[in-house]
């Protein structure tokens, strides 16, 4: 089976996201839920960014957690030496590549990348700690700079490359076929791929990735980040819970609501409704061909069991596209007998009163021991 490292970038990438700002309390929170669940890596800012943020840092490594706390650096010495000067576990160096990050970014030719990172390449690894080399604004990277660039950084001791598609420009094809030059290319070097969502492809390239070479899949709660994002931690839990099942067995998955709850409540937002397994309506069934299935045997219509996850399905009667096999089922659940002639003529009572409204479980209960009793009264006056 092959090995597996999710590092969740919440605290990093998370943090620019345009509505973020986590106090400490927050961040050791955090942390200690992304613990709880399993995640590989925490990764961090630069402590040089500001003294809170290097406090913040320190107080998560000294949780001794068991998720590797790395923190995302320029390559810079100052950077550098700020981070060796904290507890974390390791360093994640990055420089941008490409044309437009070389020419409006930082200015450096592709010779002077590599001059100025291999020697803290092996700075790091001289201090004894973990490093890893990304290549920002891969996709849009010329191949020959980035291997000339990888070539040097793997000669002086990377241990992981990164593969970052920092414009979100790339297809699941175009991943797949980097990836899998790179993983050829270096077999005895770890992949790291980072994936935005500018253009929706974010989980796709993601995973597309994972199944091309990469060993190590970045991701955020939600998929909170800069501009639109990277893959979401419970979007990529959800392909690899259906794909690659033994590769979560070290998780605890329960854990996944809370953490993306408790996210969601520090940027005052709501859990996006599309949002794999931890929506609110992720295991909510409502129309009737479904919710009958799904009464019948839940994997009818769902390829994720919400128990895994610490939650229940939902099936959804009060609406217009209710069916009889639903009505009847709540029916026997609050102990009524019916006829199918009755069932027929209760659903359809209660699809006609949802065309003003959807019920909420409460007010469908309320309906139908309503209408039963209803029934009743006529039955008795004839």
């Amino acid at each position: 089976m092959r090995s597996l490292a999710i590092l969740d970038s919440t605290l990093r990438e998370g943090e620019q996201f345009i509505k973020t700002y986590f106090n400490l309390e927050q961040r050791v929170m955090i942390a200690r839920l992304l613990d709880r669940l399993g995640v590989t890596f925490i990764e961090v800012p630069s402590p040089i960014a500001s003294p809170e943020t290097r406090e913040a840092i320190q107080a998560i490594c000294a949780l001794n957690l068991r998720s590797h706390v790395v923190a995302h650096v320029r390559c810079v010495e100052a950077d550098v030496q700020a981070a060796l000067d904290t507890d974390v576990y390791g360093l994640n160096l990055f420089f941008g590549t490409s044309q437009e990050l070389r020419s409006y970014s930082h200015g450096r030719r592709i010779e002077q990348i590599a001059t100025e990172a291999v020697p803290l390449i092996r700075r790091i690894r001289e201090a004894g700690r973990y490093v890893r080399f990304s290549a920002e604004d891969a996709f849009r990277s010329d191949l020959v700079d980035l291997l000339t660039v990888f070539d040097a950084v793997v000669d002086a001791g990377v241990e992981r490359i990164g593969l970052p598609d920092t414009v979100g420009i790339a297809t699941p094809r175009q991943v797949d076929r980097l990836v899998s030059l790179i993983a050829s290319r270096y077999p005895n070097v770890g992949i790291e791929f980072h994936g935005h969502n500018d253009t929706g492809c974010a989980i796709a390239n993601t995973i597309s990735a994972f199944e091309a070479g990469a060993d190590c899949l970045d991701v955020t709660v939600m998929g909170i980040g800069e501009r639109n994002g990277i893959a979401s931690l419970s979007g990529i839990i959800s392909q690899l819970y259906i794909h690659y099942p033994d590769l979560l067995a070290t998780y605890d998955l329960t854990q996944l609501v809370e953490l993306d709850q408790y996210v969601a409540d520090c940027l005052n937002i709501n859990i996006p409704y599309n949002m794999p397994i931890t929506a609110p309506s992720a295991f909510t069934h409502r129309a009737g061909v479904h919710t009958k299935a799904v009464l019948r045997n839940p994997h009818a219509y769902e390829i994720l069991n919400p128990t895994d996850f610490g939650v229940a399905r939902h099936v959804d009667i009060g609406s217009r596209f209710t069916g009889r096999y639903a009505v009847g089922h709540r029916a026997v659940s609050l102990g009524l007998q019916l006829t199918p002639e009755e069932l027929a003529r209760l659903t359809q009572a209660l699809k006609e009163r949802a065309e003003s409204g959807s019920l909420s479980d409460e007010e469908v209960n309320t309906f139908i021991l309503a209408w039963y009793e209803e029934k009743g009264s006529l039955v008795w006056e004839r």
